[in-house]
């Protein structure tokens, strides 16, 4: 099985001869450059409260069942094992790639599970995302940004474009705050294809964001809430309350919504980690957080203003060399007083940035201090089980922030599993 091919023809197939099992129950259907994962584990949670719910995200950080969830756990093998038996020739016939072969997967797993709601996140883009075989009965594009340019084009248009492929006639669709440019293109599809669009800022509105260490608080007001309502989301950052949000105008706008006396409950039941996750050492604190593009790197930059975390904040980083690194290295140098750089022991072979050229991006003449002009001492490890070492030793009594990509915030956790800082199963 292939990597990015695009087109929905072999996953089209696939699904025909299993039977079609993604029209066998109603789905929401979540795209956009960042967030799109938290709206769906929001919505997930939410809509978890009278009806079983199928949740479908990507990539995984440590095992591959984090990517297919039913009823908030991880299916179980025996399911996967089961499906995987029947995709895994078809898809073998198909030249399938490894996302195409894991959607018709969860599909199917879904279908044998008996859930009566899917809940899926775009995998890349959307127009030809495998995800877009679905007929869903609400949209959201959550934000959109310039991220997998290569595949998806060189400007917000053009990368809204292919996220807004998503839409379909009469099915409504929610917009998280997007930039002009991107709006209009977005609006323009809608238009053209028939899908009422909703948009946060105007059909729903958030309100008294408040981050703390143990989530986000903040009110949010609809026409289902007039007035308002005070509500916490289990996740650190103000963009999660946004998040939360785009989550709950989508389910406003399907009909799903549960009763206010029941919603802060629910919503404290979501679990989304490597967002801003924290967690307590005996020395130290760990924030992990899959800021691998310059939005999310940005988000963290301000979530980590907002809950001051104590100093020294050492910044443990490691990212696919196909990544803006530049840019991304500029956000996370600005809160940290110092930075290992490293390589993650599960990026794919050859797929990690090159330290080296790090190296001599972080010693140009206009480099040297972090933020405040404060001097800031950057390492270099090649081996991340040193690199953590080290990060703990120069954050005693402070703070390791593991920021970059979703392979290094894997082993991070399993790692911290391991020593026993992330109880097994936590947050997952």
């Amino acid at each position: 099985m292939g990597h990015i091919r695009w087109g929905l023809d072999r996953i089209s197939r696939i699904l025909e001869d299993l039977g079609d099992p993604h029209l066998a129950y109603d789905s929401l259907h979540i795209g956009g450059t960042n967030g799109k994962g938290s709206v769906c584990a929001i919505a997930g949670a939410i809509a978890g409260a009278e009806r079983s719910v199928g949740l479908y995200t990507s990539p995984h950080l440590s095992c591959f069942a984090e990517r297919i969830r039913i009823d908030g756990a991880d299916a179980e093998s025996e399911l996967l094992e089961r499906c995987a038996a029947r995709v895994g020739p078809l898809a073998e016939r198909e030249g399938a790639t490894y996302f195409e072969a894991a959607t018709a997967l969860a599909f199917l797993a879904f279908a044998e599970a008996g859930i009566e709601l899917a809940v899926v996140e775009v995998g890349l883009g959307g127009r030809l995302d495998a995800t877009n075989v679905l007929r869903p009965e609400g949209c959201a594009i959550v934000s959109v940004g310039l991220d997998h340019c290569e595949y998806l084009g060189q400007s917000l248009g053009e990368v809204a474009a292919e996220k807004a492929g998503i839409l379909k006639r009469g099915v409504p669709t929610v917009l998280g705050e997007l930039p002009p440019e991107a709006f209009r293109v977005v609006e323009a599809k809608a238009h053209e294809v028939g899908a009422p669009l909703y948009c946060l800022g105007r059909a729903s509105r958030v309100g008294d964001v408040r981050v703390r260490s143990t989530g986000t608080e903040f009110t949010y007001s609809s026409t289902a809430w007039p007035d308002g309502i005070a509500l916490e989301v289990p996740l650190p950052g103000a963009h999660q309350a946004h998040n939360a949000a785009v989550a709950l105008l989508l389910l406003e706008r399907v009909g799903r919504l549960p009763p206010a006396s029941g919603l802060p409950d629910l919503m404290a039941r979501v679990r989304w980690p490597g967002r801003v996750e924290m967690l307590e050492g005996q020395r130290i604190t760990w924030i992990l957080d899959v800021a691998h593009n310059p939005a999310g790197a940005s988000a963290l930059a301000v979530t980590l203003e907002a809950l001051r975390p104590r100093r020294p904040l050492v910044m443990l980083t490691a990212m696919l060399a196909r990544k803006a690194w530049p840019g991304i290295l500029d956000l996370l140098r600005e809160p940290a007083d110092a930075m290992v750089l490293t390589i993650a022991d599960s990026h794919p072979e050859g797929a990690g940035w090159d330290l080296t050229e790090v190296q001599a991006y972080l010693e140009r003449p206009e480099i040297g201090s972090g933020g405040g002009g404060r001097p800031l001492a950057v390492e270099f490890s090649t081996e991340l089980a040193k690199a953590m070492s080290r990060a703990s030793e120069l954050a005693e009594g402070g703070t390791v922030v593991v920021a970059g990509s979703c392979y290094l915030v894997g082993d991070v956790r399993d790692a911290l599993e391991a020593e026993g800082v992330l109880e097994p199963g936590r947050a997952v």
